[in-house]
């Protein structure tokens, strides 16, 4: 029999014309419970502190600091024992100079306690608990919003929802998230199929595309419909074609695609639309075709079920994958080491990320859920492994499918970076860890671009991309605040940030070397939201944050924001456009200065 294809083009024009047919995705808002797998459609913003209280991270004794500074392993102090806190219940006993009381991990802490006794190193005799080490302020307590801060973002639009993401909104309280709604129509073609259940007939087999197919829609964020198996017979078969176009918003049709007698799917596709090619060059997947039915994108997928899979993998998830705006890659994968890493020597499972090829750890404790936030697997280390040399190779258990961000830019936060990172097309991962952390970040490896704050001498390997200037001052709801800011509840900075020393000069300045700290924040707009939601009184930020918050704003001194990276990486496509959106932003803040 003959088989006459339109001209076969190269796989790579394929792409490029199936990619700029991409369709527009909706939204809708689902329950958490169903979010798994779905695109995130809007930037999420904490609305609380995660976790709202200082609680401990240790079973022991919460006690006052300065009480332990003289304990020893041969010289115990002794703190009276004062009672116990319950987990999940507000503490009713209340500790004082010289004494303690048992909490164990995850407990309140008891109002004025500001560390915790780990129990190895503690005992109780004659209603007394001797202290056998010191322990310094803060030490085993997680203070409230610490983990995921009132006013932070957490997550942006084009997430793909996995089990880590559907923990953080878990975390927020969040029972519904609205996502990216790609409704993609599946079905399979011939008379000899017959759907899994049914009882087969001579010379007929059961139908595997539709499952199968539908599966990997549903692995790429989209929803699949299933419209089952299509006859071999044109006139039902636009029928049927027609309506798939009418409630979906791409179609997928296996079999049928060759050029034999019985295969019709490209001239239904003639018939109420167009078919844009007809054949590829390629194995498997030559009968391919891609059209248009009543303007609704469609690919006509080979027949058997590997050229079928093959074909979804090269035409049909880039095309959904770039609808709803994420990139993917497997379940498990292999990477190097960014840096050397020690361990205890015991069998450890570490929560790491990973850019690019290089595997980084970010396990905070247990107890934070940010560690899913921002890991992408778990390495497993033998026992017996005490250290682990920068490049060494290993294979990752993936949480889910892996994003692969286009850019990562680690260091200082911004309020345009967040922005950025929320409107322009491409995905950005935005790592708040401070200039010098985002430095080592940038040597390792794992970081295209680190943003700093008043750069002085930009280092010599390094390109240096002037950012823009911005304000930095005193936030506050009352202005009375900023009369006797020694007795005022303020919001600290991150240690890793340099805001942290910028606003600890200007307490300085203003004669407060002890100030009330009730909490720290990562990112300008937790700063503001803790003074918004009344949690504290002063804060140190940049003004964008205050006028976003409808604050008070006390402007104290001027921010260049700069942007460093090596010459390779600006060479990319993603730096650059970042880059050209950043001086574009420039550039018109510059025009309504002057106007104005």
């Amino acid at each position: 029999m003959h088989k006459e294809f339109r001209s076969l083009i190269a796989l790579e024009e394929a792409v490029s014309i199936v990619l700029s047919h991409a369709p527009k995705p909706g939204v809708k808002v689902v329950p958490i419970q169903q979010a798994r797998g779905a695109v995130l459609a809007e930037k999420i913003v904490s609305c609380m502190d995660v976790p709202g209280f200082n609680r401990a991270s240790m079973d022991g004794y919460a006690a006052l600091a300065e009480d332990t500074l003289k304990a020893r392993e041969d010289r115990p102090v002794s703190l009276k024992l004062v009672g116990s806190v319950p987990m999940g219940a507000r503490p009713e006993v209340h500790v004082g100079r010289g004494e303690v009381a048992e909490v164990s991990t995850g407990s309140m802490m008891p109002q004025d306690a500001d560390a915790v006794v780990m129990v190895e190193y503690a005992h109780e005799e004659d209603g007394h608990v001797l202290v056998h080490r010191p322990a310094f302020s803060g030490e085993n307590v997680q203070t409230a919003g610490s983990d995921i801060a009132l006013g932070e973002a957490v997550l942006f639009p084009g997430t793909k929802l996995a089990t880590r993401e559907i923990g953080v909104l878990a975390a927020l309280g969040l029972e519904e998230v609205p996502v990216r709604q790609l409704k993609v129509g599946v079905a399979s073609t011939g008379n000899e199929l017959v759907q899994p259940g049914g009882t087969l007939g001579i010379g007929q087999i059961y139908d595997i595309n539709s499952q199968t197919i539908a599966m990997a829609v549903e692995e790429c964020g989209a929803a699949a419909i299933r419209y089952g198996i299509l006859p071999d017979e044109l006139r039902r078969m636009v029928k049927t074609l027609q309506k798939m176009a009418k409630e979906c918003d791409l179609i997928l049709v296996s079999g049928s695609t060759s050029a034999g007698t019985g295969d019709v799917i490209y001239q239904a596709m003639d018939a109420v639309g167009e078919t844009v090619f007809h054949g590829i060059n390629l194995k498997p997947g030559k009968p391919t075709v891609f059209g248009q039915i009543e303007g609704k994108p469609c690919i006509g997928l080979p027949g058997y079920p590997t050229s079928a899979l093959t074909v979804f993998a090269k035409l049909a998830a880039p095309l959904i994958r770039k609808s709803l705006g994420v990139r993917v890659h497997g379940h498990r994968t292999k990477g190097r080491l960014a840096g050397p890493i020690r361990t205890e020597g015991r069998q450890q499972m570490l929560a790491v990320g990973i850019s690019r090829d290089l595997i980084y750890p970010v396990d905070k404790g247990s107890g934070s859920i940010t560690t899913l936030a921002g890991a992408d697997g778990i390495m497993e280390i033998p026992a017996g492994v005490e250290y682990l040399e920068k490049g060494t190779e290993f294979e990752l258990d993936l949480f889910s499918e892996l994003e692969a961000p286009d850019l990562v830019i680690a260091g200082e936060n911004t309020i345009l970076l967040e922005e950025l990172a929320e409107t322009l097309p491409m995905q950005i991962k935005l790592m708040n860890t401070g200039s010098m952390r985002g430095r080592m970040y940038q040597d390792d490896g794992i970081a295209d671009l680190v943003c700093v704050s008043g750069l002085q001498d930009p280092p010599a390997a390094l390109a240096a991309i002037k950012g823009y200037k911005r304000e930095l001052g005193l936030i506050f709801r009352d202005e009375k605040s900023l009369l006797d800011m020694s007795c005022q509840r303020v919001v600290g900075w991150h240690r890793d940030s340099t805001m942290k020393l910028a606003f600890e000069r200007v307490m300085l300045d203003l004669g407060i070397s002890n100030p009330k700290y009730v909490r720290v924040a990562r990112t300008h707009s937790a700063v503001a939201a803790a003074i918004s939601f009344g949690l504290a009184d002063v804060g140190f930020c940049e003004q964008a944050a205050a006028e976003q918050a409808g604050l008070g704003f006390k402007a104290i001194l001027d921010d260049e924001v700069w942007f460093l990276a090596k010459p390779e990486v600006l060479e990319g496509s993603a730096a650059r456009a970042f880059i050209c959106e950043l001086q574009n932003f420039v550039s018109k803040t510059s025009s309504a200065s002057r106007s104005s």
